[in-house]
């Protein structure tokens, strides 16, 4: 498993999993609302039936990808080297 930390400009850190996430797959959309991905949700609750499922399925390798890009979107950044080189090995950041 790789986790990855992540800090803003006031030193707040972030530690998160890089992957597979086993969270979204045994509790589904669930885990959009306690992140507070609205968005996420949303699709969820429309995509999902839509598509039996297959959706929410795609979801557990994306999930924790979309996580980290919207904290790198609020100013986060990796927190050493280690760190950029995970995220740029996964495409998250180039």
């Amino acid at each position: 498993m790789n986790y990855v930390k992540l800090k803003n400009g006031v030193g707040l850190t972030k530690e998160m999993k890089v992957g597979f996430s086993w969270t979204t797959f045994f509790f589904g959309g669930w885990v959009a609302l306690f992140r507070g991905q609205w968005g996420e949700l949303v699709k969820w609750i429309f995509l999902n039936p839509i598509t039996l499922g297959i959706w929410g399925l795609v979801q557990c390798w994306t999930a924790n990808k979309k996580q980290i890009i919207s904290f790198l979107e609020k100013g986060y950044e990796p927190m050493t080297e280690g760190d950029r080189h995970i995220l740029v090995a996964r495409e998250i950041i180039s």
